[in-house]
């Protein structure tokens, strides 16, 4: 998945260039919680590798776009492959598919496009660093529980759902809390107020002001520093962990697309994911982990996942009776290896036309790429349209955008055919816009229509069901 760029090390930063002399730091949240201890040495327990963290949290704390009573289960991770291998000439990221054991989901039903959630754990690494800057080592593992303060300013507080009743500090900040997520401005400036050092002292203050939104917008929403980064600009910052849990979110499931049809084999799935080089995501590096973990034992790896609500982007009986044009860019092209590995299976039933529009950096990044080709040839897809953005053939489209508008025309009518149906899989924030972009240009042209008439139209395919995203971020 895109993200924001990230610095190489957050101690590049020079904390004096992004002070400034004069402003209002945001006024902090009073602390409403305080974390409890036990003192008694029979509550310092061996931690549980599973179940743990959000799911003690009992029955009330619920999992985004679960499906009713699909609580998540561990299943087995039985296979892992490198589609592609991370190229730091075209910047290409690693891409694996993971094969999982779902035996423990029971009959599980669901159709090409559906999705599952996958519950990330943040890295025993950074877990052990912050743990450290707390002063909990030594408490690490000791029974604990969140609770009110007695001086408890906000009426409307409470202790967070995702916090588990009795729980440790290890588990608080291994399962339950974010800690990559961008930082509000309120927690910057609490966390002022527990750095001992004038000149960090100053520096978070001052980020956390309005006259510092600047460099917030660098340093914090650009450049992506989280706690742990300025934890070690500022090494005199020492929060609670109270502060921590009040003020950092939920550690939220990450979903993934299934890759695989439903007739390719009960009890299993198949997802696929890509990895930053410079800094890779919660799950992506808990997957990595969990990789290297399966094949040096050489034995099945155990993995938390929920099934994800059913929505549009999907691709049943019906849509198999139809044609589809489907678009995607990089790993967006994950559930349309469902799509067409089911068309291949239910072909009896696939009367309609597809078409595959897919972008990659280069030939070798492009996913399953021979098994595109085979599919080609044999009518699966009956129009085949690859792309490369790092060719060094500047006479060939680069980008997807490029290809729809070659197309147009044919693109055109065979969107307008009563059974088609567009599917975009690509990055809500930049790519998938650009594609809308292309798609309202390819209208005005092949139907000689003006900007807000093409728009119209798009806005009624996606009211109709004939123009369906599936967008990550």
């Amino acid at each position: 998945m895109v993200g924001i760029d990230h610095l190489d090390s957050p101690l590049t930063v020079q904390i004096d260039a992004y002070t400034l002399t004069e402003y209002v730091p945001a006024k902090p949240l009073e602390s409403n919680l305080e974390i409890i201890f036990s003192n008694t040495e029979q509550n310092s327990v061996t931690p549980q590798p599973d179940p743990c963290g959000q799911l003690n949290c009992g029955s009330d704390l619920k999992f985004p776009f679960a499906r009713a009573d699909n609580a998540p289960v561990a299943v087995l991770i039985t296979d892992a492959k490198e589609l592609v291998a991370a190229d730091a000439s075209t910047a290409t990221k690693r891409v694996v598919e993971l094969t999982l054991d779902t035996a423990s989901l029971g009959a599980l039903d669901y159709d090409p496009g559906d999705t599952v959630g996958i519950l990330p754990s943040n890295s025993p690494q950074t877990v052990v660093l912050i743990l450290q800057r707390l002063n909990l080592t030594q408490q690490a593992d000791k029974n604990c529980y969140a609770s009110l303060a007695l001086n408890c300013a906000k009426k409307s507080a409470k202790v967070p759902a995702h916090i588990p009743a009795l729980t440790t500090p290890r588990e608080i900040l291994t399962y339950c809390v974010s800690l990559r997520s961008v930082l509000q401005k309120q927690f910057l400036s609490a966390l002022a107020n527990c750095t001992s050092d004038l000149k960090e002292r100053s520096f978070l203050a001052s980020l956390s002001s309005k006259q510092g939104s600047a460099h917030y917008q660098t340093l914090i929403l650009e450049r992506g520093l989280c706690l742990l980064d300025l934890l070690e600009l500022c090494s005199s910052c020492q929060p609670t962990l109270a502060l921590l849990v009040e003020h950092l979110p939920r550690l939220l499931p990450r979903p993934y697309s299934i890759a695989n049809s439903p007739l390719e084999g009960s009890d299993q799935l198949r997802i696929i994911y890509s990895v930053r080089a410079d800094k890779p995501g919660v799950t992506t590096s808990m997957l990595e982990t969990m990789v290297e973990q399966h094949q040096e034992q050489k034995k099945p790896v155990q993995l938390y996942i929920y099934p994800r609500l059913q929505n549009t982007f999907r691709y049943t009986d019906e849509e198999l009776e139809g044609n589809q044009i489907l678009i995607a860019v990089g790993t967006g092209l994950a559930p349309f290896l469902s799509f067409l590995a089911h068309k291949q299976l239910r072909r009896q039933l696939a009367t309609g036309q597809t078409w595959l529009y897919a972008g990659a950096k280069t030939p070798q990044a492009m996913l399953k790429h021979e098994q595109l080709f085979s599919w080609q040839k044999s009518s699966i897809i009956q129009r085949l349209r690859l792309c490369y953005s790092r060719s060094s053939m500047n006479d060939q489209p680069k980008y997807v955008q490029q290809l729809l508008e070659q197309d147009a025309e044919q693109m055109v009518e065979l969107l307008q055919q009563p059974t088609t149906v567009l599917y975009v899989c690509a990055d809500g924030a930049q790519i998938s816009k650009s594609i809308n972009e292309s798609l309202r240009c390819c209208l005005q042209q092949a139907l000689n229509l003006n900007e807000a008439e093409a728009t119209q139209q798009l806005k009624d395919f996606r009211a109709q069901g004939k123009y369906r995203e599936d967008i990550w971020l």
